[in-house]
């Protein structure tokens, strides 16, 4: 009796919610059109003759040329760090790969997913002898690599730069007759410690949408020479001609800052502004200009103007009323539409009451409905984020099931050296974005590695298992797909460092540690309703692999393993065997081992030459202790 009393008091409520008196109804809007018609027309005269006639014109149109050359100059530095990380992370890959049986087949896959992720991609050339083409452009250019070799030697200039560190952008086109730009950067092999040309050549007319800015205003890239590199002229593309004759062009020869705005003529006297901004160290430079008579063309027009525009509301007050009928039809629409896109599963909707009549309040309504529908959709999203996709599917399939088992994996830990001390340099944005640009990073690895999943991130930790859900079939299998994880993990680490340093920032450096052995699997968590559960691995084993990994401060490595991992893959690394370390709960010392590489891998082949490759110094092994916890707090008195 009780629950219904309450039931039909909320009932009565929503009643008187729905039932609520319109604060503005649309009869009373109607009866006060013409008074609001006469202040409309006076109103709105006066302000477009305000604005039309403000003093800001030109230095509007000036942030605008200014604003259009930083955005472009963004989004093409940004397309071309793409190219450039891409093809970095295609040859990386290939050097670990060098000794695979079937390297030229994965080489072929390879360089086609690099190509499906690069549209614009025509070829990738080193100095080392690789050449690969793009199927299109390989066909229509059969001598492709000849003519390139044959630009490449009559510009010696050019390889000499790039082969002292210095980066390059030319305009291959006239060698094509098709639009070809070519970026040319030295690329470090760490396998044979030398520095190899690497030439990558795109389509330019994949980038004719980022210089399409508007009417007056005109985008193009050249390269320090002054040559075209993107234009909206195709012709001088083709021709890859050299704009040196602008006064402009010859400004940004001798200065790599970016130029404010500036005034100067063309090869006719007439006079434009210019704005300018270097681009991979001034390697390029986005131009926008806009015409000075463009720029003051409405200024001059603005008598012109305030006669159409005062005849223009004139009118305006005659349709006026039709317009009003407008405000009614159209919200409702819009609500149409709005609950069309909810059905197809769209709740990004964005709409505003333009009135304070039913309608408005309708649409409000409307609006509070599809926020708590969005909330609802988001949050069920979030929880599937939240759960590896491979325990989800194996827990809704009924292949795990809730309590613990006996397993035998592998564990793998990484954690970041000195993070939070380097964190405290970095705004919170840098520190969140580089963060999930370093576990993207590592997570693949994990994921390329048959069988690893990550079970949790500890701040800036990664734990990973093999051997714990998934298996690969054997427990030597999961100990050196984990191994194998943390060398691609050595790689992926030092391209971004790479990056890192070409800006000037300080390298990171991580440490990996590994052990394999009896772990309990399973299901862990509150339970009391409405609580989180996470599948994970527990056990003496885990323990050791973060201890493991907290060693590779003091011995000065990256990539430590368990003799219990060593054991089962020593056929298949090349190690170096550290001191003994005692482990609480053990009575024998256990033994460590710093992995220096795989074996038949080009690479470090043995401690000193792992720790060059790292950039850390070899430690007095007589004075560390490695019993000792790491300590990662001090107490001041």
């Amino acid at each position: 009796m009780k629950e219904k009393k309450v039931k039909e008091k909320k009932q009565k409520k929503t009643s008187e919610k729905n039932s609520s008196k319109v604060k503005f109804p649309i009869s009373l809007k109607l009866g006060t059109i013409f008074s609001i018609l006469i202040v409309l027309v006076l109103g709105t005269s006066t302000l477009i003759i305000y604005r039309l006639l403000s003093s800001e014109e030109e230095a509007k149109a000036e942030e605008n040329n200014q604003t259009i050359n930083s955005r472009t100059a963004t989004s093409i530095e940004s397309m071309f760090m793409d190219i450039l990380s891409d093809s970095n992370g295609y040859l990386n890959t290939l050097l670990l790969l060098n000794n695979d049986e079937d390297f030229s087949q994965k080489q072929d896959i390879l360089f086609n997913d690099l190509c499906a992720r690069n549209t614009e991609l025509q070829f990738i050339y080193t100095t080392e002898g690789l050449y690969k083409t793009e199927l299109k452009f390989g066909e229509t250019n059969p001598e492709s690599k000849e003519n390139f070799e044959k630009w490449l030697k009559s510009n010696e200039k050019v390889k000499n730069q790039v082969l002292a560190g210095k980066f390059a952008v030319e305009n291959l086109s006239p060698v094509y007759e098709i639009a070809s730009i070519c970026i040319l950067y030295p690329h470090f092999n760490p396998l044979t410690s030398s520095t190899e040309l690497v030439a990558v050549g795109f389509d330019s007319k994949k980038y004719d949408d980022i210089l399409a800015t508007g009417s007056f205003n005109s985008t193009f890239l050249v390269n320090e020479n002054g040559t075209v590199l993107i234009h909206s002229d195709f012709e001088k593309i083709l021709s890859a001609e050299n704009l040196s004759y602008l006064m402009a062009v010859q400004t940004m020869k001798n200065s790599l800052k970016v130029e404010t705005q500036n005034l100067y003529p063309d090869e006719n006297g007439k006079n434009w502004y210019y704005a300018v901004n270097p681009i991979a160290d001034g390697a390029m430079f986005v131009i926008t200009c806009v015409a000075e008579s463009d720029v003051f063309e409405t200024i001059n027009h603005i008598a012109f103007r305030i006669a159409c525009i005062s005849f223009a509301v004139l009118f305006l007050a005659i349709i006026l009323i039709r317009f009003f009928s407008k405000t009614m039809t159209y919200p409702i629409e819009k609500l149409v539409d709005a609950t069309n896109q909810i059905e197809t599963g769209n709740y990004d909707i964005e709409l505003k009451a333009t009135s304070k009549d039913e309608i408005g309040q309708l649409t409000q309504r409307f609006t509070d409905m599809t926020s708590g529908l969005k909330e609802r959709y988001n949050l069920l999203r979030f929880t599937r984020k939240s759960v590896n996709p491979i325990i989800a599917e194996k827990a809704l399939s009924g292949k795990l099931h809730l309590g613990g088992e006996n397993k035998t994996a592998t564990i793998f830990f990484s954690d970041i050296r000195n993070f939070t001390a380097m964190s405290e340099k970095m705004t919170a944005q840098e520190t969140v974005g580089f963060l999930n640009k370093y576990m993207t990073h590592m997570v693949g690895c994990v994921e390329k590695s048959s069988g690893g999943i990550v079970d949790k991130y500890i701040g800036d930790a990664i734990m990973a298992v093999w051997g714990g859900a998934v298996s690969s079939g054997s427990v030597a299998g999961d100990a050196w797909n984990a191994v194998k994880a943390a060398l691609m993990m050595r790689i992926a680490l030092y391209e971004i460092n790479q990056g890192r340093i070409a800006v000037g920032r300080e390298p990171f450096r991580i440490g990996c540690g590994i052990n394999t052995g009896n772990v309990v699997a399973g299901f862990i968590g509150s339970e009391a309703d409405n609580q989180k559960w996470e599948y994970t691995v527990i056990g003496d084993a885990v323990n050791l692999a973060s201890r493991t990994e907290a060693l590779n401060k003091p011995f000065a490595t990256d990539i430590l393993i368990t003799e219990n991992t060593y054991e089962l893959i020593k056929d298949k690394i090349i190690v170096e065997e550290m001191p003994e370390v005692h482990v609480k709960g053990k009575e024998k010392p256990v033994k460590m081992y710093a992995v220096i590489n795989a074996v038949g891998i080009k690479g470090p082949s043995d401690i000193e030459s792992l720790r060059k490759f790292l950039g850390v110094k070899a430690p007095d092994l007589k004075k560390v202790n490695p019993d000792e916890e790491e300590k990662k707090y001090e107490v001041l008195s």
